[in-house]
């Protein structure tokens, strides 16, 4: 049997909704993802350029050291021209990482820094003072000449004094650009944590919920299924079920060659009884039938009630005037207790035909046929009693 969609979940529009919360928190966890690995890119890029301003620091006094004591143009000019690349670099990327903005990469792309934060602001700002006086003596200009200026000699004894300082400050700037994305990384991993356990969480619940609605459906199709099968008022199995049950029976036991009796039951003195006590006492009568039927009869007897006050019973292995006479004795003895604990004073008894197999076949049909003839003549006969057809 096919399970509806809308019954399964619910409601659609609660499982659209489950699946848009589902999909936005994965997607969550994607851009997550992304954004942690742009930052991580980026973070790579600043503590790389950060670790080439220690190089470029140590290139600027080297070059203007170079500049000064060459003794000859051109080996000047060779080492003007490093200083002013080194020095370029140098200042272009301290202004990067103070303001944000373009720099130069290693291989000479270019590159986006955004602004430091935290302790690198004041390093780089520590770094930009110390060498702002070099930027202002080689801003004024330079004498006439091959050779350099006396300002590249005020510049290289001024870097040389600072050098140590300034190789300290980007060391420093390193260290606090390393610590800043490891700090970011660990954030951006716990928001991403985050978004996945909310996902994973959603989707549990999704299953869950699911699983939970499945068997809330499989429990009522299940008590449908037993609702169809049996008769509402007495529990019993109803005639669908019974002839299913009993056609089964009835096949192995032609395989078999076994032996077994079918029983038609009708109650006597219960249309007084129902006449003057209302239909819920009637009611009342059946249940109780039903109820001293089930108990009465053995673990392989199939019992049913057929409609109104009519009853049959299937009974595998009741074969014999003796075995037949007693089982009925029972019956109509327990039947004839009935009144006694819904409406005392009323007599109740039965009439029972019977069949049996194989004398009368193995189709259940006819056995039912020849029962309900026997217990029309039980009845005539004035009933309480039993018939063999």
């Amino acid at each position: 049997m096919s399970i509806p969609v809308t019954t399964l979940i619910g409601s659609p529009r609660r499982l659209v909704t489950t699946i848009v919360l589902f999909v936005a928190l994965d997607l969550s966890v994607l851009v997550i993802n992304l954004w942690l690995g742009e930052q991580l890119a980026r973070d790579a890029v600043a503590i790389n350029l950060a670790g080439r301003q220690r190089m470029l620091s140590q290139q600027t006094t080297k070059a203007l050291l170079l500049s000064i004591g060459a003794t000859n143009p051109d080996d000047a000019a060779l080492a003007l021209q490093e200083f002013n690349t080194a020095f370029g670099l140098f200042t272009q990327t301290l202004t990067a990482f103070a303001n944000g903005g373009k720099a130069r990469g290693g291989d000479g792309a270019e590159v986006s820094l955004q602004p430091v934060k935290g302790e690198a602001i004041h390093v780089v700002s520590a770094a930009r003072d110390i060498v702002a006086p070099v930027e202002r003596l080689l801003a004024a200009p330079e004498s006439a000449g091959p050779m350099p200026g006396p300002q590249f000699v005020q510049a290289a004894d001024y870097m040389v004094r600072n050098n140590q300082e300034l190789l300290v400050l980007m060391n420093s700037l390193t260290t606090a650009l390393e610590r800043d994305s490891v700090r970011r990384a660990r954030d951006l991993r716990a928001i991403q944590t985050g978004a996945f356990i909310l996902a994973l969480g959603n989707f549990l619940a999704i299953v869950v919920g699911l699983l939970r609605q499945f068997r809330a459906v499989e429990s009522d199709n299940h008590q449908w299924r037993q609702l169809a099968r049996h008769d509402p008022l007495t529990g019993l199995p109803n005639r669908k079920a019974f002839t299913e049950a009993a056609q089964g029976v009835l096949t192995r036991a032609e395989m078999d060659k076994s032996t077994g009796a079918v029983l038609m039951l009708d109650l006597d003195g219960f249309k007084p009884i129902n006449d003057s006590f209302g239909h819920a006492t009637g009611d009342r009568i059946l249940i109780a039938l039903a109820e001293t039927l089930a108990s009465t009869a053995r673990a392989t007897d199939v019992v049913t009630r057929l409609g109104g006050d009519e009853f049959a019973m299937l009974c595998p292995k009741l074969h014999g005037e003796d075995d037949i006479r007693h089982f009925c004795h029972r019956l109509l003895a327990a039947i004839e207790l009935i009144p006694d604990r819904i409406c005392p004073g009323s007599r109740l008894g039965a009439s029972i035909g019977i069949a049996v197999y194989p004398d009368a076949g193995y189709n259940l049909d006819h056995l039912l046929g020849r029962a309900d003839k026997a217990m029309y003549a039980a009845k005539q006969a004035g009933g309480s009693r039993w018939k063999v057809a």
